[in-house]
């Protein structure tokens, strides 16, 4: 190109670069730089590049209930809740993890861990030395909730766990809490066991059932207690709420909710993450702030808060 441009130089045209020379030349005495032509190209940074995050899908067994742990919205296909919200924090503090929430039936949360379908169980699901000998459960509980027994207003006969010997009470059959409280209470007073009555009916249902003698008492959380009295106001006027020492509510279920793990080397890195994201969480208020939003309270001892 060089070669080039210098052949097809005219004279006429030399006097025009001469010219430019000219201009150029006394802009430099006057120390003025003639403008770039051209954006000169950017430095590379020195910052090192970051390294991409890998991003391993956590699939997360859930029931789709009890309200307000997990439910759906009258005419909704979407799930909320306080188990949504605080598993939506938790992805949020872990970048490594992306949580999905699969509805299926409570005792397929389990199996469903066990067939590896399944790396995380979502339920406020509370220890027993029957699923800690089966399942891996994080060290850092999500949630509280208390106990109680409910029966009929009339009853005054039923005061502890102590009365509850020849008195009749639903239970699911499903491995619920009542259900092994039930089973156990049973091979500790063979004497005077308590009436099991399988069935699969709701809860509404079932006080119902209790209001009308098909059944003597109804254990209850507190937290889904006060939902089903919002609910069903009625109700509550025909009813009598046995509230018990935290002695005997331990008896039938731990207060505290859980999340649980496959018994492997992933479910235990999976399980360490969540329980940090959980400590962090509390130590931020967000934990409270939840509470507050689905059960309308803190209902959280305050050793849970810190």
């Amino acid at each position: 190109m060089k070669k080039l441009l210098a052949n097809t130089v005219r004279p006429h045209s030399l006097a025009i670069l001469l010219a430019l020379a000219a201009i150029f030349a006394l802009a430099s005495c006057s120390g003025a730089a003639p403008s770039a032509t051209a954006s000169a190209p950017p430095a590379e940074s020195s910052a090192p590049a970051e390294e991409p995050v890998n991003v391993t899908k956590i699939l997360i067994g859930n029931s789709g209930g009890p309200k307000p742990y997990s439910y759906q919205e009258d005419g909704s296909e979407n799930y909320i809740g306080y188990d949504r919200d605080v598993i939506a924090e938790v992805d949020k503090l872990l970048p490594q993890y992306e949580f999905e929430f699969q509805v299926t039936d409570f005792p397929a949360i389990f199996t469903g861990i066990n067939a590896g379908l399944y790396q995380m169980g979502v339920n406020n699901i509370t220890k027993k030395p029957e699923r800690e000998a089966q399942w891996l459960f994080g060290k850092e509980p999500y949630t509280f909730n208390g106990q109680v027994i409910v029966t009929r207003i009339d009853d005054t006969a039923i005061n502890s766990v102590n009365d509850l010997g020849g008195k009749k009470v639903y239970v699911s059959g499903s491995g619920l809490y009542s259900d092994i409280f039930v089973d156990t209470y049973n091979k500790e007073h063979p004497d005077n066991p308590i009436i099991a009555v399988t069935s699969g009916i709701d809860g509404a249902v079932g006080f119902e059932d209790l209001i009308n003698g098909v059944v003597d008492f109804a254990f209850s959380e507190y937290w889904g207690l006060k939902i089903r009295r919002q609910s069903y106001p009625e109700q509550f006027e025909s009813l009598r709420i046995v509230s018990l020492p935290d002695e005997e509510a331990q008896q039938i279920e731990d207060p505290l909710g859980w999340y649980i793990y496959p018994k492997t080397e992933d479910g235990q890195a999976l399980a360490d993450a969540v329980d940090e994201a959980i400590i962090t969480l509390r130590e931020s208020g967000t934990i409270r702030e939840l509470a507050i939003k689905w059960f309308g309270e803190d209902g959280l001892p305050e050793w849970f808060n810190n």
